[in-house]
């Protein structure tokens, strides 16, 4: 590294104190912290122009140390100001394409270091999946022990940088540098480190080749862990690990099989069966902001399934219906009831044929709501956007379902044409 380089760099490397800063109530620490802060702002400028003055003569390493520097404020973490995030930025753009030469450099002295003391159980040096976890039944706990890693917080903004930057010919030569960290994140035990771990994962799916995934094996890791995700139900990053590791579930099941396949549709059924369905709303049914983010994440898991949502409709119908029907003790949540009606929708289009034995169901839950809404909502934000899914929901089951217009609709505008005239009302038969 150039004389005038390494010690800027050195300065920027990010305290480990800001690993547990949530938790820091020392005040000589945080002051410490601050003047870190302004310090490093000061530092990324100087580098950025050293850079603008001597870019062509930059080594391969200073190149890689100048990155992994900025890189480490490219970010939402507490030690990146504004101010060092906007230097950081003008700085990595510098490198907006970086060759598999410069990446490997990042990967190997930059990356690597700090992630071979704790090497994953079931992967080898060739980030291929072992056929059995190395070390035996207590691999795991082995794993968190010795986590290095953490020691150097910036490191995690490194290898997303990295993860964004490799280009898809480039991953088969790069592949046993960049999946023990991702993996290391991704199985971490904590949420928020998994909870980066899967945005990470999201970024390598735009551009990781799916065979690569299936020949070493990674494909079942990452699904693995994925499934595992959707299982930390009371953690602050819970509702955000859930939608982010549902959208990856999906996108690894897109990217790994055939349309059409039985292998997608066993692997769709499982996300929503066995992690939506059986876990979530069965262990977090308490949490509204949990079950919200589950069906946040629902749209294109539904679309994705297509008819084959036929299997679910008890589980699915009923818990939409559900969250529609007023609670005066605990009611549910504006936004949750307009996901609901969406989603009830989506499985209208989807599973047409099957709508007709579930039509009074569906119905008797949105003249409920309706009613709701009518009596004690209309100075709600939300107002408007509920009651145009409402009718929008009776209009496709209008569509969908035609003899609900002569028998159903009738009957409700029969007994109650004030309350139920705006909600059926100019709705024309198919």
């Amino acid at each position: 590294m150039s004389d005038a380089l390494e010690p800027l760099v050195r300065n920027l490397q990010v305290p480990p104190d800001y690993e547990h800063y949530a938790n820091i109530t020392d005040a000589s620490v945080l002051v410490r912290l601050d003047e870190w802060k302004r310090t490093a702002d000061r530092v990324l400028l100087e580098i950025h122009g050293i850079l603008q003055q001597q870019a062509s003569e930059l080594s391969l390493a200073d190149q890689a140390n100048i990155i992994s520097a900025a890189a480490a404020f490219d970010g939402q973490d507490p030690w990146i100001t504004p101010a060092s995030r906007r230097v950081a930025e003008d700085i990595l753009e510098s490198f907006s394409n970086p060759q598999p030469t410069l990446l490997g450099q990042i990967l190997t002295q930059n990356v690597k270091p700090l992630f071979q003391l704790n090497p994953h159980p079931s992967l080898n040096a060739a980030g291929r999946k072992l056929p059995r976890p190395a070390g035996g039944p207590m691999a795991s706990q082995d794993f968190y022990d010795t986590q290095t890693w953490k020691t150097s917080p910036g490191v995690v903004n490194l290898v997303s940088w990295c993860v964004r930057h490799i280009p898809c010919d480039a991953y088969e030569a790069l592949w046993h540098l960049i999946i023990p960290p991702v993996m290391a994140l991704l199985d971490d035990y904590e949420a928020r480190y998994k909870l980066r771990g899967v945005e990470i994962v999201s970024q390598m799916l735009e551009h990781v080749p799916g065979p690569l995934l299936k020949r070493t094996g990674v494909e079942g890791l990452i699904r693995s862990s994925l499934n595992t995700c959707l299982t930390f139900l009371n953690n602050p990053e819970t509702p955000d690990l859930i939608k982010a590791a549902v959208a990856a579930s999906l996108s690894l099941t897109l990217l790994t099989t055939g349309v059409g396949s039985a292998e997608r549709f066993d692997q769709l059924c499982a996300l929503l069966g066995e992690g939506i369905i059986s876990c979530i709303w069965l262990y977090a049914s308490d949490r509204p902001d949990v079950i919200l983010a589950s069906l946040e994440a629902l749209p294109p898991v539904l679309r994705a399934l297509q008819i084959g949502n036929a299997r679910f409709l008890k589980a699915l119908i009923t818990q939409f219906v559900h969250l529609l029907r007023s609670n005066p003790l605990n009611p549910w949540p504006a936004e949750i009831q307009i996901i609901s009606l969406r989603l009830l929708s989506i499985l209208i289009e989807e599973c047409a044929p099957c709508i007709p034995r579930w039509k009074i169901t569906i119905l008797d839950g949105v003249a409920r709501c309706w009613v709701t809404v009518m009596d004690s909502g209309r100075d709600t934000p939300d107002y408007g956007v509920l009651c145009a899914e409402l009718r929008h929901t009776c209009e496709l089951l209008a569509k969908y379902c035609p003899s609900v217009m002569e028998l159903e609709y009738k009957k409700l505008l029969a007994h109650d044409p004030e309350m139920f005239g705006a909600l059926l009302n100019g709705l024309s038969k198919p």
